[in-house]
């Protein structure tokens, strides 16, 4: 018990050391951010679910994941160093994953109609 109790207080200790990591220069702001994550997420679940090996799709899904950086105004490096940022921020992240799943979800609700 007392291993349990040091554990958890090790833990939050811990995490309240943690510092918020600095925004990157290039950051993705949040909104805009959560629309490219989310078209992303619809193309990667699209290759894998057609070509199954991501040594098939790779070239592909990088080709069309350059479409849709241009389609909002981003760049490969600013989507990764603002995926990278935001992660790091579990409730931020959370919340933005949140937000693709409940669109995910009207969208289906809305096609069954």
């Amino acid at each position: 018990m007392k291993t349990i109790l040091f554990f958890l207080l090790f833990c939050l200790i811990g995490c309240s050391l943690v510092e918020k990591p600095e925004p990157p220069k290039n950051l993705i702001e949040k909104d805009k951010m959560t629309l490219v994550m989310e078209e992303m997420l619809r193309l990667e679940s699209y290759y894998q679910r057609t070509f199954g090996m991501p040594s098939i799709y790779k070239e592909p899904l990088k080709l069309a994941a350059e479409n849709v950086f241009k389609k909002y105004g981003v760049s490969a490096k600013s989507y990764e160093d603002s995926y990278r940022y935001y992660a790091q921020q579990f409730d931020v992240f959370l919340e933005m994953n949140q937000t693709i799943i409940e669109r995910q979800n009207k969208s289906i609700l809305d096609l069954s109609k």
